[in-house]
């Protein structure tokens, strides 16, 4: 069989974190060999690669700090029956994690997806919530006409 080759144009080498001699290659490639190797697992970030690291006990190592974020934004305000502009917002890039707070009366909100679609309505009753979801944009409204929901949003990324 014929052995085909794939280069990788995609700068990731020389990897922060990672002592090479030489420090340059002058190309990496694909194949398809099957081998046995030693690896170092690499991630592209806007300066170039970083290596990844590994736990003690195997696992991949993703965060120091215990969560992943860097950047929050907070709104807030009183929503109305219908969903509106004031209640409305939109993101440019994703976050992932969003905490709200409904402090009065019980809410919908709704999701916005990256196609900018909105989600479906959910249903939060008055206390915290912490919702795991990549999202583009939230809103809420009043989830019972003339109560009023008092809330707060921190979403993460």
């Amino acid at each position: 069989m014929n052995e085909k080759k794939q280069a990788i144009r995609t700068v990731l080498i020389p990897e922060s974190g990672l002592v090479l001699e030489p420090q340059h290659s002058r190309e990496s490639f694909v194949g398809t060999d099957f081998s046995r190797v030693l690896a170092h697992l690499i991630g592209k970030t806007s300066s170039g690669g970083i290596l990844i690291k590994a736990t003690s006990g195997g696992s991949l190592h993703v965060v120091t700090a215990g969560v992943p974020f860097e950047i929050y934004a907070v709104n807030n305000g009183t929503a109305a029956d219908a969903y509106n502009a004031g209640d409305t917002f939109e993101f440019a890039t994703a976050f992932n994690v969003t905490d709200i707070l409904v402090e009065i009366f019980a809410a919908t909100i709704s999701f916005r997806n990256e196609a900018g679609v909105w989600l479906g309505n959910k249903a939060l009753p008055v206390g915290f919530h912490s919702i795991d979801f990549i999202n583009y944009g939230i809103r809420i409204r009043n989830r019972t006409g003339g109560s009023n929901s008092v809330y707060e949003f921190t979403s993460y990324q």
